[in-house]
């Protein structure tokens, strides 16, 4: 698992896909590694937060070819230090999005922690070979 998380931590944007009432919903957006575990947060009002608080299944890809990952599990609620921590680095990455806020311009974020239960890893670099498949 330590190899996802590396590429993970050398990339930042994924699709995350969502489903409520059989009505699929993938989105691109941006996640943080905090640890051993990947964050994300959305507008409160996203279709993606309201895919959430009906259905908490998903399904994560990241790539950057020849590599790529996707994560299929569930969402849980990160604590609060979690949470500081998940801001002060997107903060980091767009202060735009801290001065957005500050000035009530971006609606409140909700925030999701991931919580994997089964990796598909993939390395072509070395030609097309099925995933590797790590079941948590």
């Amino acid at each position: 698992m330590e190899k996802v998380l590396q590429f993970l931590r050398e990339n930042m944007v994924c699709c995350l896909a969502t489903c409520s009432k059989d009505n699929p919903r993938a989105s691109a957006m941006e996640y943080v590694v905090i640890g051993d575990n990947i964050f994300f947060a959305t507008d409160g009002d996203s279709i993606k937060a309201s895919n959430l608080n009906v259905n908490n299944k998903i399904s994560f890809s990241a790539h950057a070819m020849p590599k790529f990952v996707t994560i299929d599990g569930t969402t849980a609620t990160p604590n609060e230090d979690e949470i500081d921590t998940y801001n002060k680095i997107l903060f980091k990455r767009h202060p735009e999005f801290k001065e957005m806020v500050e000035k009530g311009m971006m609606k409140p974020f909700v925030y999701f922690k991931l919580v994997p239960e089964v990796v598909y890893y993939n390395d072509y670099s070395a030609g097309m070979t099925p995933p590797e498949i790590i079941k948590l």
